[in-house]
């Protein structure tokens, strides 16, 4: 059988009822009609025509199946005699040649469709002629073009031109009407098309527009022009290729408004924006100047030819140099990156870190974690499967992400692995990650792990709680330890540990080794609370039968004050109405298991279990018992937290801070096991850093020795004699001054604030004239302190050089880089705080220059064995604080604090009353004392500070 019989074959015949129909589309573009030849069930009229395509037979012209009527066959006729090549086609241009009388025999068929731009489709009609029209219309390049149109109609139907006839097709209800469009008188032998560009608009309007004007046909726009400034930027097009993936360098021209597109060369680009025509210039200078500076940063990869911008970066390395290294360099000349779909090679890095805060379900935090990347923002979330993938094998060097459109993400792999391992045991939902509301001190740490210009939005309180939670405690005044015993340094530092987690509605765990005095901690914190006010309600012990009388000893021994009752024995319940007006009560652990319900409604302030490892196993009676016991605070007492394994340290956290270490099953499967059974390092810091807020633990061989001894000297400097001379000119022209504003002042706070200025210039006369005014003079402290200080630097002594003036520092700062000292500096306007005393603490710098405002509170600097106080402060308890920034918990050196004193100056005399008030605030409360509150001077000891001033220190250790 032959090729067209088999097709013969194959076509349907007309018992399935079909009939031939005619489907037009119109190529809007190129004003052309193609034709698709359809069969359609005669019931179905044209649905599904789409699906049931004919093919053209030559046979069938000759012996027509039955779907071909006589007229159809007279009209595949003429369109093949037209272009033979319709046969065995369905589907083409309708050919140019084909008169307007085949199109009418094609629409007398009734079979005639129209495919609309949505794919719907309409009925088409024969209809008459109707005039048409010439007119001009201007593409986005300002090019006109002639064309034609049916006149005073809006039809969106364009004409179609089939052998140099119009033809207009036009909606008249649900159906269109297409006929033959004829010109009118005046237009008739018009051109059919023209297309004028810009540059020839002046042509046209000086040979051709006469003629156009007789025959009155319509002419082309005169278009104002503009040339605005415009940028040229390299362009770096990224594409895939047989040879692999390739960089091409092409140009645009771009203004605020539009970018053109890329292409090798650029001369002029011209732009029709409505209202003018812009004319954009290219400086081929400029071009030339960019093609080479882009070529020598690209010089390292491997090029396509001399002459050819084209670059093959050779594996995925080279790639990433490119997008990391160089696109900083490459960004500086203007040059973008241009990436074509099918590109394997486009990474990108983390520009910003966004943190979400909002408040979840049970108190807890949703944490959204986003990327914001050139190209959009990623959630971290999305990311974590492949974290983890990365995370199973060491990674020293960025690792890539895949992301959903096709970029890789590069990322820090240690930086991205800690990442992972501080948030992959949260539980992740629509909002981000979820953190209980015992663990949102979990904050400070994702803090610290992503960088420091990371952007946090939303609910941010709990993450400023968090950070002020891993802060030091603030070490409270000693004198106010209110108990009968002389507490050793860091025994005092549990204290202030306590009252620090209270602060922040936290529970600890005290968890010393045994015999350095965990009860008398918790007993002078009980006592503290007591003086303060805030043992309004009972605290209840919990201990073991064999420490109860423990307990009552030492109460009465170091802390008689705090009323105590303890709870045994078969008659207790004799006197449980009169429970509340004790301030401890102490119970065994059986017992409280005994007595829930009763403890259940009494109102208590501090919980504490001492020897707590006897809730290890919470299974047990007593250790569910503790936990439903209401109280406002808890805290643990325990030497041994941890006898057999992690799982109990989990059940003392979970009693303190439920949920802060998960469940029991998510901490065994994230800690306990990988830490126990794999010794696993990583996991052991990660579980130390989650407890460090909540769990303090001296070991014996830690605090075996006290503090070493701290030594306080006044150094007494003479002054000059021009400073001398500077100084009491100063001083009797702030006095003439102070006095001619005093009388003038309406009360007694601006009169004390008058004082405290002119004071002030006295006080920087002292420590450098340079503060006062701008003169040339000496300064005699200025000269002792530098000296001391390289004579201390070339001892190896790490010094601390504290003022209350940032300026004076600053000038200390340049006069010990003169001497080839280096050195570090801290004030309030210091941003990276923390580094900087990081670098001091690694012995970066020998010297650490600290202001009052930056060095009062919150720094561990053990570093250092000397402190020296360059200028006296007002508060005597501010200045000891800022001594003890090395002398504390950690240090091993003798500690040497000198105070530099200005002879015969104010100086003198701020010291001696700051010894009087050292003595009179004795017993106030020392953070008072540092707000400058109970401990402010009177106006009146601030005017005998004009007076003659007399010697108060010799040269000798306080």
């Amino acid at each position: 059988m032959s090729f067209l019989s088999t097709l013969r074959e194959r076509q349907p015949d007309d018992e399935h009822g079909l009939q031939l129909c005619y489907v037009f589309t119109i190529d809007r573009l190129s004003g052309t009609l193609n034709l698709q030849l359809c069969l359609a069930n005669k019931r179905e009229r044209c649905r599904g025509l789409a699906a049931r395509a004919y093919r053209l037979q030559r046979g069938h012209l000759t012996r027509p199946p039955a779907f071909i009527a006589p007229a159809d066959q007279a009209v595949l006729r003429a369109l093949s005699d037209a272009d033979p090549q319709w046969f065995g086609c369905a589907q083409a241009a309708i050919p140019a040649s084909i008169p307007w009388s085949w199109m009418q025999q094609m629409l007398a068929t009734g079979r005639c469709y129209l495919t609309l731009p949505a794919g719907d489709w309409r009925h088409v009609n024969a209809a008459g002629s109707r005039p048409i029209e010439p007119f001009w219309s201007i593409d986005g390049a300002g090019e006109q073009a002639l064309g034609w149109r049916l006149a005073q109609d809006a039809s969106p139907y364009p004409l179609i031109f089939l052998n140099q006839q119009a033809l207009y097709c036009r909606p008249v209800g649900a159906e269109l009407h297409m006929g033959l469009g004829v010109a009118l008188p005046q237009f008739e032998g018009a051109p059919t098309t023209a297309r004028l560009a810009p540059p020839q608009l002046g042509a046209f309007f000086e040979r051709q527009a006469p003629d156009w004007r007789r025959r009155n046909l319509p002419l082309p726009q005169p278009l104002p022009t503009t040339a605005p400034r415009v940028q040229l930027k390299p362009l770096l097009c990224c594409t895939p290729a047989r040879r692999g993936e390739e960089i091409h360098l092409q140009f645009s021209l771009c203004d605020a408004r539009f970018c053109s597109l890329p292409a090798i060369e650029i001369r002029q680009i011209t732009y029709w924006d409505g209202h003018h025509l812009q004319m954009l210039y290219a400086d081929a200078r400029e071009m030339q100047r960019l093609r080479e500076a882009v070529r020598e940063r690209l010089q390292n990869f491997k090029r396509d030819g001399d002459d050819v911008d084209i670059w093959r970066p050779q594996g995925e390395r080279e790639w990433q140099r490119l997008f990391t290294r160089l696109r900083g360099p490459l960004a500086a000349l203007g040059a973008e990156f241009a990436f074509a779909p099918g590109f394997r090679h486009h990474f990108v890095l983390a520009e910003r870190w966004q943190v979400q805060l909002g408040e979840g379900h049970g108190g807890g935090l949703n944490v959204s974690v986003r990327l914001q990347t050139q190209g959009g923002d990623i959630d971290l979330e999305d990311l974590l499967t492949q974290l983890r993938a990365f995370n199973l094998r060491t990674q020293d060097h960025d690792l890539s992400l895949r992301l959903a459109d096709g970029r890789l993400l590069l990322l820090p792999a240690r930086e991205a692995v800690c990442l992972l391992e501080e948030l992959e045991d949260l539980p992740v939902t629509g909002e981000g990650f979820y953190l209980a509301d015992s663990q949102r001190h979990r904050l400070a740490a994702l803090r610290a792990l992503l960088p420091a210009d990371s952007h946090w939005c939303g609910c941010t309180q709990p993450l400023d709680d968090a950070i002020r939670l891993h802060q030091s405690p603030v070490v409270l005044d000693s004198k106010l330890t209110c108990v009968d015993a002389s507490l050793r340094p860091y025994q005092w530092l549990g204290v202030c540990w306590i009252q620090h987690l209270k602060q922040h509605r936290c529970h600890g765990l005290l968890a010393d080794d045994m015999g350095l005095g965990k009860t008398l901690q918790a007993l002078t914190h009980l006592a503290f609370e007591k003086q303060r006010g805030h043992l309004g309600r009972p605290a209840l012990i919990l201990v073991p039968l064999s420490l109860v009388h423990n307990w009552v000893g030492e109460i009465e021994r170091f802390a008689p004050q705090l009323r105590h009752n303890v709870v045994h024995g078969v008659r207790r319940h004799d006197n449980w109405p009169d429970l509340g007006d004790y301030d401890v009560l102490i119970t065994t652990y059986h017992l409280a298991a005994i007595d829930l319900d009763e403890w259940r409604a009494q109102e208590i302030s501090w919980l504490i279990l001492d020897e707590a490892q006897n809730i290890k196993n919470p299974a047990t009676r007593f250790s569910q018992a503790v936990r439903d016991i209401p109280c406002a605070h808890k805290l643990c007492l325990s030497g041994t937290p941890v006898e057999n394994h992690l799982g109990e340290l989990w059940a003392i956290m979970d009693f303190l801070m439920p949920g802060a270490l998960g469940g029991r099953q998510q901490f065994k499967q994230h800690f306990q096991k990988p830490i126990e059974q794999q010794a696993d390092a990583g996991r052991m810091r990660q579980l130390l850093k989650r407890v460090a807020p909540f769990m303090l633990r001296r070991t014996k061989d830690q605090i075996a020795r006290d503090l070493p001894p701290k030594t306080e000297i006044a150094r007494l400097i003479s002054l000059s004699a021009p400073q001398r001379e500077f100084y009491q000119q100063l001083k009797r022209d702030t006095w003439e001054d102070l006095q001619a504003k005093l009388a003038d002042a309406d009360h007694g706070g601006q009169r004390h604030m008058l004082a405290l200025t002119a004071l002030l210039k006295l006080r920087q006369a002292c420590c450098d004239p340079g503060l006062v005014a701008d003169v040339d003079l000496p300064s005699a402290k200025r000269e002792y302190c530098l000296h001391m200080i390289e004579e201390l630097v070339a001892e190896q002594r790490a010094v601390l050089v504290f003022s209350q003036f940032t300026a004076m520092l600053e000038i200390l700062a340049r006069s010990l880089a003169e001497r080839n000292v280096a050195s570090l500096m801290l004030s309030g306007k210091s941003r990276q705080r923390q580094a900087t005393v990081e670098a001091f603490q690694r012995g970066e710098a020998p010297v650490f220059l600290i202001s009052l405002k930056a060095g009062g509170t919150g720094l561990n600097l053990t570093r250092a064995d000397t402190v020296i106080h360059y200028d006296p402060w007002w508060n005597s308890a501010a200045e000891r604080q800022a001594s003890d920034r090395a002398h504390r918990i950690g240090q091993d050196k003798p500690v040497f604090v000198y105070k530099l004193i200005a002879e015969n100056t104010v100086e003198e005399k701020i010291a001696r009353l700051q010894a009087h008030k050292a003595e009179l605030g004795a017993h106030i409360d020392n953070q008072a004392q540092l707000n400058a509150e109970a401990f402010a001077l009177k106006f009146e000891e601030l005017l005998t500070i004009w007076q003659e001033e007399k010697p108060l220190y010799e040269d000798k250790p306080l």
